[in-house]
């Protein structure tokens, strides 16, 4: 039976339960993080948790626990699943409701952990690309939610379910101004006269581990990066080169976005080197030697 972290216990999966009264079940009141270990060792861990601190921070929930407390019983948490490659799921909760329709919390949270084989996209995914469709909902500049990493996700698996139905990997938000904002659980990166460009973290997005990564790539091997709103119709029509990225899938190529090709409908030089450079970085900072990207 799969093992679950709970409140600092690792324990069999039928006995990490919360209360039936507890805030993220009444009101969606959590947030949390996933983080990816290769070979029992987890890349950029550390950032991971201060984005979570983040979110908790916006939604004013303290977390008593320590980073190093949290690390090691992902580690522990791995190796009691008997998981080298995993897919790491960190739940915050608001804890038990003390009735009050309220920000104020006066129960202390609950802490979870669940591990699960990494599920990566399939080989031809990386070889030819995917394709996103194009939202009609509209993210809201002033909402404080996107920001923020909250376990209210209703919106954004309604829109990937979309995509699914149409055939699409993945669906992208716009803000208002129809300005490409980011994927259902991905950030987006468009090459535009060779330049990479991405929204910034000014909008309402939200701010990603990998993302992080690939613009400190970039600028290392030399690629002008550009941070700043990019509207869907020059996307589509001017991008040579499109690619989602998050800890759990990399950098995966777009081929497509609304059934029209991103440059020559298949991944192109920009996310190759982007992604091969990602993969060294990992091996470099784990001490691990990962194979090369599928292409």
């Amino acid at each position: 039976m799969p093992h679950l972290y709970i409140n600092g216990n690792i324990v069999p999966e039928n006995e990490a339960v919360v209360p039936a009264n507890d805030r993220a079940i009444l009101f969606g009141d959590g947030a949390y993080e996933t983080m990816r270990s290769y070979s029992w060792k987890f890349f950029r861990f550390a950032e991971h948790l201060r984005r979570l601190r983040h979110s908790l921070e916006g939604m004013r929930l303290e977390l008593p626990v320590s980073d190093e407390e949290i690390v090691r019983g992902a580690a522990e948490l791995i190796k009691s699943n008997e998981i080298p490659d995993a897919r790491v799921r960190l739940t915050v909760t608001g804890g038990v409701s003390d009735g009050a329709i309220r920000l104020a919390r006066s129960h202390s949270p609950n802490l979870i952990m669940a591990a699960a084989p990494l599920r990566t996209p399939p080989p031809e995914a990386f070889r030819d690309g995917v394709e996103v469709i194009v939202s009609p909902w509209h993210v809201p500049s002033d909402s404080p939610l996107p920001r923020i990493k909250t376990i209210n996700r209703l919106m954004h698996l309604m829109a990937k379910e979309e995509a699914i139905e149409k055939g699409a990997w993945d669906t992208l938000f716009c803000d208002e101004g129809d300005g490409i904002l980011e994927g259902t659980a991905t950030n987006v990166f468009f090459v535009v006269d060779g330049v990479l460009r991405t929204s910034p973290l000014e909008s309402p997005l939200l701010a990603g581990v990998t993302r992080d990564v690939v613009i400190e790539e970039a600028k290392a091997e030399g690629i002008p990066v550009r941070e700043a709103p990019i509207p869907a119709a020059e996307a589509a029509g001017e991008a040579t080169e499109a690619f989602l990225t998050s800890t759990t899938i990399e950098l995966l190529p777009i081929r497509a976005m609304d059934d029209r090709a991103v440059g020559g409908g298949k991944p192109g030089p920009v996310w190759r080197t982007l992604h091969a450079r990602y993969r060294t970085t990992v091996s470099r900072e784990l001490g691990i030697d990962l194979a090369p990207p599928a292409s």
